[in-house]
């Protein structure tokens, strides 16, 4: 897959809103990589995919995907007791 730019709005539910930009190949993996940008007591108002113009500022890296976070971990390490 490519990667694409997506808009996410981050806000309260009737309250202020405001939108970060994130590259991401999914909507889901976009909505993950804007989480550690929410203040809290936001959420995930929306997320679009627009258009890369180049002129678009990326406000977060690329969200880790989870085959990526669980590389490390293999069946054997995770049932090891340390201690």
């Amino acid at each position: 897959m490519s990667l694409r730019l997506y808009r996410v709005g981050l806000g309260q539910d009737g309250g202020s809103a405001r939108q970060v930009h994130v590259m991401s190949e999914t909507d889901v993996q976009a909505g993950d990589a804007a989480a550690p940008l929410m203040a809290a007591g936001e959420s995930i108002l929306s997320i679009k995919q627009i258009e890369d113009d180049g002129s678009v500022v990326v406000d977060a890296p690329l969200a880790k995907s989870q085959a990526a976070e669980l590389a490390p971990v293999t069946p054997g390490a995770a049932a090891v007791q340390t201690g």
